[in-house]
């Protein structure tokens, strides 16, 4: 049973990290304007990193040749990078108003796709010729959208790596063999 609920929460872990990856990645390929800014890079970090952890720890539950010290330590370093990456997205999209003024999204380097000062003009990637403000207002609101989605889930990975420590510590204090970060029957 025990085995059951470690695998579980490894499964979690990484489908939650392969979501990250996937949120950022779709945000890295839609930068228009200048440089992606690095809380959208670090996002692809933690997303890469969290899925080798879970893939580890997998491996772990399986594997005797694995330290039970390695899937504790590694999922302690992917936990402070996630709190680290959620910690990121909430300053960064402080000023967002929940996703629901668009002039605080549009004038954010995390959800305008770059942007280009032309005199007094400033020019963002997300503005696409012909733009009525329902469409370019309704792309900010999905930009922000998957960005929230991001930051959840990087607390949420943080969270769950915290427990398959604390799963962890657990056994180890009973004396019990640790395999993949949690309890093994």
């Amino acid at each position: 049973m025990h085995r059951a609920i470690s695998l579980g929460l490894r499964a979690v872990q990484f489908l939650i990290a392969v979501t990250i990856l996937g949120l950022s990645a779709a945000m890295i390929a839609a930068q228009v304007h200048g440089g992606v800014p690095v809380t959208i890079r670090y996002s692809t970090f933690t997303g890469g990193f969290g899925m080798l952890v879970g893939l580890v720890g997998i491996a772990a539950l399986f594997a005797s040749f694995i330290p039970e010290i390695v899937p504790m330590a590694l999922d302690g370093i992917a936990g402070l990078l996630f709190l680290a990456g959620g910690i990121a997205w909430a300053v960064g999209l402080g000023n967002t108003d929940n996703c629901k003024s668009g002039d605080d999204m549009l004038t954010n380097g995390l959800l305008n796709w770059g942007s280009v000062k032309a005199g007094d003009q400033t020019n963002y990637g997300v503005y696409q010729p012909n733009d009525s403000a329902k469409s370019l207002y309704g792309r900010l609101r999905a930009n922000c959208q998957r960005a929230q989605a991001d930051e959840v889930l990087q607390f949420i990975s943080f969270a769950v790596a915290l427990g398959l420590v604390g799963l962890g510590y657990l056994q180890m204090r009973k004396g019990g063999r640790v395999r993949g970060g949690g309890y093994v029957a």
